[in-house]
């Protein structure tokens, strides 16, 4: 163990409150500071007057360091390469009505509290994107990982493992590794079927919706990452 684990496992030892409540709270309060400069920094407020004055955009929200370069605009709430601009776009979007050709939300929509968040974005997602405008959603795929978790042996798992790795040299036993998926250390709240995504998708206002696969849909321009080709449940939504 280096040093610096050593001191986080002593930090976190020591804290008041759990790991999860410490992590939560940082999260929120860099969300704070981040609103805060929407409101109060010129550049943050030229920025967003400027995105709401444009049409036709392809939007990445949610992109962590996976943000597309020429032609895209990319949100996200940390200071990452590519990154248009920072915001939380959890429960609104800095965007106008009818707005966006495309919209991609690739393995954010399992980060959002099924409560207070994820009816919010859908909803948003659904404001922003014009008259036939595609919303491109892609989510761990539940039932591909508990039908490898009932099979026999690992190779199953294995196959669909973030990055190929060998998951029976990180993890104890297949359930450790499939609540990984379903949790991924209080990240995720939960699994993501199609049917689930057909219900949550209906809610926000979107009647057209259909199961595509890696690579293949409607979306303008479709730039999915092989990292989940394996694993991913892939959606697509039209705005009637």
């Amino acid at each position: 163990m280096t040093f610096k684990q050593r001191a986080g496992k002593y930090i976190f030892n020591h804290l008041p409150v759990s790991r999860h409540v410490f992590d939560h709270f940082r999260l929120e309060l860099n969300a704070i500071w981040v609103r805060l400069l929407h409101k109060i920094s010129p550049l943050y407020i030229h920025k967003v007057s400027r995105l709401k004055k444009q049409k036709g955009l392809l939007v990445n929200i949610g992109c962590g360091p996976f943000g597309k370069e020429k032609g895209w605009i990319n949100l996200d709430l940390f200071r990452i390469k590519n990154v248009y601009i920072r915001t939380d776009c959890r429960r609104k979007l800095i965007l106008a009505n009818d707005s966006c050709k495309g919209i991609l939300v690739e393995m954010f929509l399992e980060h959002l509290d099924p409560v207070d968040e994820l009816p919010c974005f859908l909803k948003e997602c659904y404001r922003c994107l014009e008259p036939g405008g595609v919303l491109r959603v892609v989510v761990p795929d539940a039932v591909k990982f508990i039908n490898a978790y009932t099979s026999e042996g690992w190779n199953a798992m294995n196959k669909i493992s973030y990055g190929g790795e060998d998951w029976s040299e990180i993890y104890s036993c297949k359930m450790e590794a499939l609540n990984h998926v379903f949790q991924q250390e209080y990240e995720h709240y939960g699994g993501w079927d199609y049917q689930r995504m057909i219900i949550e998708l209906g809610k926000a206002g979107f009647r057209q919706i259909e199961r595509v696969d890696y690579l293949v849909g409607k979306f303008p321009a479709i730039i999915d990452r092989e990292f989940h080709k394996s694993n991913g449940l892939y959606t697509e939504a039209t705005k009637n």
